[in-house]
């Protein structure tokens, strides 16, 4: 038991969370516990995003299970579940700070990730890591040690809330690159053309490929996670984009006049969950049938994305499973729209 939670074991708050309530029936004592110390953290700052989710009487669903992943990640690594309670109440304090929205946003991202990786079906004798440093000092997100095998991972998150709101007002948008001259053509016609926003996973490619470079390659793999919302597109377009994708020999993301690879990256994971935890946190319905907004889409339709690198190893399946994902190439994602690579979409 961590020092911090001792005493919500023992608080007498407990017998206010109501067995009836069905998402809080056959209560985990560690999850209370963690619901308890989150909701204090919270309710502890002058404003917070979540203060009124946290201050009714019944216990919200989603919040709920935040705490039970939270208490679940403590099981595996020691620590992991305070440092996830500890840092919600800390994106507090002001009023309406989209900042800290965005970063709380990113922090479920991080929670709802690390959980689908605990889930896979590693072996018994497999360890677990948040943040293993490197040789090169920088620590991806997540390390399981598999016997031989050494997996890491990396999860990021874009701040899309303006683009959100540009998407919304745009009449026009490219969401991949094509040539500078095709650019400004459309522009010139419509210049509040929303423009590809491909330079974050750029970045984000960059920076995950540095942090894995600092561990020897051997059995395993390295897997970046991209969790965006539900205009999933957005990032296959930036990474195979036949004009100027990523992982193309066309990227726009050049040194020396040659496409940069990002040699330490085996595969990428796009997860559309941005939107369903804006959902949830609006106490709105969440898509495609989730129970909660950690969950996976119930929708055969709506399933994450896998891409392997052109130069990454193989990885075992039960990765791409456990994200709920289909390769790029599944023939089933070829007919739904939100997988295919557009030029340009006209709004009307």
């Amino acid at each position: 038991m961590h020092e911090f939670l001792r005493p919500y074991y023992f608080d007498n708050r407990r017998a206010q969370i109501s067995p009836p309530v069905p998402h809080v029936a056959a209560q985990c004592p560690d999850a209370v516990a963690f619901y308890l110390a989150a909701q204090d953290g919270v309710l502890a700052k002058d404003w917070h995003w979540l203060g009124y989710l946290y201050s009714i009487p019944i216990v919200n669903k989603d919040l709920w299970k935040f705490a039970q992943l939270c208490a679940s990640a403590e099981r595996v690594v020691p620590g992991l579940g305070v440092r996830y309670i500890t840092e919600l109440a800390r994106l507090g304090g002001r009023e309406r700070d989209e900042l800290q929205y965005q970063q709380m946003l990113q922090l479920f991202a991080e929670v709802y990730a690390i959980n689908r990786i605990l889930l896979m079906p590693w072996s018994s004798c497999a360890h677990f890591h948040f943040e293993p440093r490197g040789k090169n000092g920088l620590r991806p997100e997540f390390q399981v040690v598999d016997g031989e095998r050494i997996y890491n991972f990396e999860v990021k998150s874009p701040s899309l809330l303006l683009h959100q709101r540009r998407r919304g007002s745009s009449s026009v948008q490219l969401p991949v690159r094509i040539t500078k001259e095709f650019t400004a053509s459309v522009q010139l016609k419509n210049p509040d053309a929303l423009l590809p926003r491909d330079n974050p996973v750029k970045d984000f490619l960059v920076s995950a490929n540095e942090k894995f470079s600092g561990f020897p390659r051997g059995p395993g793999g390295n897997i970046l996670v991209i969790v965006w919302d539900d205009f999933i597109y957005e990032p296959i377009g930036s990474l195979l984009s036949e004009f100027a994708g990523l992982l193309t020999p066309n990227s726009f993301h050049r040194e020396g006049g040659e496409a940069v690879v990002y040699d330490f990256i085996d595969a990428v994971v796009c997860a559309r969950q941005m939107n369903v935890f804006q959902e949830a946190l609006a106490e709105r319905s969440l898509p495609d049938d989730r129970r909660h907004m950690f969950d996976l889409s119930q929708n055969p339709y709506t399933p994450n994305v896998y891409i392997p690198t052109p130069w990454g190893e193989i990885l075992p399946e039960h990765i791409r499973e456990g994200f709920g994902a289909l390769t790029h190439d599944d023939e089933r994602l070829q007919v739904i729209a939100e997988y295919r690579m557009p030029e340009y979409i006209f709004y009307v």
